[in-house]
């Protein structure tokens, strides 16, 4: 009886041990599975692949998140570059095209996405869709750079109430110098 009471103790206490060894083993493993994840995640980004935001977001490794948003805007400010060059050669299309594609995304670029925009739909005879992104930009961004230039191309463009409000806003600008 004695020995059967000591065997039951040492089996339980095995048990025991075996389950907390299990669990660790469980733990260890899904561990290493998510360390595995981000080492590939980490490679993506590093080979600037455009697969690393969805490979992030689909295995969920939030801790990255930082990088999703350092990756965005290196590939906003890159977009953003190529556009003002191809706007400067006269591709004015081209810089359109570009512009509209990082529109939407929040950036700290927008006043010269939202500028360049329209000062390329205007270029190629979107005036309408010009003068919207002018009047949006100049809504906006009300410390761009791009302002007078944005308001003497909108002056040229508006008629009405639209005209006074730039004429007006013009005078204001004159008189803040």
């Amino acid at each position: 009886m004695r020995y059967q009471r000591l065997a039951l103790i040492i089996a339980t206490v095995f048990c025991f041990l075996f389950i907390l060894t299990y669990l660790h083993d469980v733990k260890v493993s899904t561990e290493l599975q998510h360390l595995k994840k981000l080492v590939k995640a980490y490679e993506l980004y590093a080979s600037d692949s455009k697969e690393f935001s969805i490979y992030v977001k689909e295995n969920k490794l939030t801790e990255l998140d930082n990088l999703l948003q350092k990756q965005l805007q290196s590939q906003v400010r890159t977009k953003l570059d190529a556009a003002k060059t191809a706007y400067r050669n006269g591709n004015f299309a081209d810089a359109a095209n570009l512009l509209r594609e990082i529109k939407d995304v929040e950036n700290p670029w927008l006043d010269e996405v939202y500028f360049y925009l329209g000062m390329s739909l205007y270029k190629i005879g979107e005036v309408e869709s010009s003068k919207l992104f002018l009047a949006t930009f100049l809504d906006s961004f009300s410390y761009s750079i791009y302002r007078k230039e944005a308001l003497l191309l909108l002056k040229e463009l508006s008629s009405g109430k639209m005209l006074e409000k730039v004429e007006e806003t013009l005078r204001l600008m004159e008189q803040r110098r």
